[in-house]
């Protein structure tokens, strides 16, 4: 055999063992399709072909959440034979373990349709029960609440008198991450008051008087969701956050009305996947940060104001913070409630932004200062030389967990635990301050307490007293 023969039937060999090679990795290769009970959380998802079902569940139901494309839900983070680890947009990935069926629970969805008032109020408690974090500490004894309401859920007979009951059990609670989703004709409607307050002041009336008499040249973006300028008379520089949402740069036009410009934002926003809009949201950031810190260059200090801020998106909010660190640090954990156990705790660590400020930066909180926001100063507390004032921020950090019942309610509860770097964790109590303004706690309180002095309609003392001191 010549020489040039030899090599031809090498290469052909070769050429059809990198084949053969191929196909077997191929073959050999993980499928994602399949059953995954997720981690905590008590639910399943189903892929087949790229989409899925994503279902809630407890030891006696099975109900459907959502479906649709996985990726235009989820990001896949990592998979292989047995664990499959998605991220749904935020700063927590979710685990699941390969399950060889669905429960037959889950194939049987047309009879819990409508099912009784006891077995909704059962499936409701023993939600709670698996995943509910702060019984202990929201002084709760769940044990209880199901001997002294199980009878009564027995003898129910209409859907306002379960509402009522639920709104009854969840009353105690105290947390701003409990909330039903019922049918309008059933929730409690405040009756309007034929005398108005007079004296009442709003959120939106606070925000307004503080930019009005304190803010020069003020900017706005995306309809006040962030304002900005330079406090009159002074280099400090003023950023108030009203919400860690609705930060997308869906909208160019400045000469638009407030419902110009929502209309036209919902628009777009309802044109994207869910996991375009999360990304959307730090595009957003990005785009807002760059104007104003070119706007701060030349301040000495800066206040960021959230105190008004009653949360949104973690991801928005530890991306704004990004901004005023100057080192990476583990800044919080997070591990979800699961029967009597916990997940495996989760680290976040924060980077510093490319481009940030790197003057005094001083965080103004409040009671209203909530959720995701209230992440924003927790992640502050890695950082000692953030100096803060007003009040401890409200106490409620756990993603909201929606949960679904037979007759087609929904309900949300508080099922993650979040805590600082060294494990110290601030539900109900919340993130304290270094300089203590006392604050009312109640949101009415809190607002009219702007518009109590006598020689001046409005008179905001936290900001009066750091200018006084800077």
């Amino acid at each position: 055999m010549d020489i040039l023969l030899k090599t031809t039937v090498r290469i052909t060999i070769s050429f059809f063992s990198i084949i053969i090679i191929s196909c077997t990795e191929k073959k050999n290769s993980p499928s994602i399709d399949g059953i995954w009970t997720q981690e905590g959380y008590g639910r399943i998802i189903q892929i087949n072909d790229s989409t899925y079902t994503y279902y809630n569940t407890t030891e006696n139901s099975c109900l459907p959440l959502g479906s649709g494309k996985l990726k235009e839900r989820f990001k896949i983070v990592r998979f292989n034979e047995n664990e499959l680890i998605l991220n749904p947009g935020g700063i927590v990935d979710y685990r699941f373990k390969r399950s060889d069926t669905l429960p037959k629970i889950c194939e049987q969805e047309n009879l819990l349709k409508n099912k009784s008032p006891e077995d909704n109020f059962e499936i409701f408690w023993n939600t709670f029960n698996k995943h509910y974090s702060f019984f202990e500490k929201r002084n709760i004894d769940w044990g209880s609440v199901k001997k002294k309401y199980l009878p009564i859920a027995k003898k129910i007979e209409s859907d306002k008198e379960l509402y009522n009951l639920f709104v009854e059990i969840i009353r105690p609670f105290n947390d701003g991450h409990i909330k039903l989703d019922v049918p309008d004709s059933l929730s409690i409607q405040k009756v309007e008051k034929q005398i108005a307050e007079i004296d009442k002041k709003s959120k939106g009336d606070v925000k307004a008087d503080i930019i009005k008499k304190y803010v020069k040249n003020a900017k706005s973006y995306n309809n006040g969701v962030i304002q900005w300028g330079y406090l009159k008379n002074n280099e400090v520089g003023y950023i108030l956050v009203s919400d860690m949402n609705d930060f997308p740069h869906y909208v160019t036009s400045s000469y638009l009305s407030k419902k110009e410009f929502q209309e036209q934002y919902d628009n777009k926003l309802q044109s994207k996947s869910p996991i375009e809009q999360f990304s959307d949201e730090l595009v957003g950031v990005e785009f807002v940060m760059e104007k104003i810190l070119k706007d701060f260059a030349n301040s000495k200090s800066v206040i960021i104001d959230l105190r008004f801020n009653g949360g949104g998106y973690e991801t928005v909010s530890l991306k704004l913070l990004s901004y005023f660190v100057d080192e990476p640090k583990h800044v919080l954990s997070i591990k979800a409630k699961m029967g009597n156990t916990f997940t495996m705790e989760q680290k976040y660590v924060l980077e510093p932004s490319e481009n940030r400020y790197d003057g005094q930066v001083l965080l103004l909180t409040s009671k209203q200062t909530a959720s995701a926001a209230e992440i924003f100063a927790l992640g502050a507390l890695a950082y000692p030389k953030m100096k803060s004032y007003g009040s401890s921020t409200n106490g409620i950090f756990s993603e909201i967990l929606w949960k679904n019942l037979p007759n087609g309610w929904g309900f949300s509860l508080s099922n993650e635990v979040y805590s600082d770097l060294e494990g110290n964790e601030y539900e109900i109590i919340g993130v304290p301050v270094n300089q203590d303004m006392d604050y009312p706690e109640d949101p009415d309180r809190f607002y009219k307490s702007f518009y109590v002095y006598e020689e001046s309609n409005f008179r905001d003392l936290t900001i009066e007293k750091i200018l006084s001191t800077e």
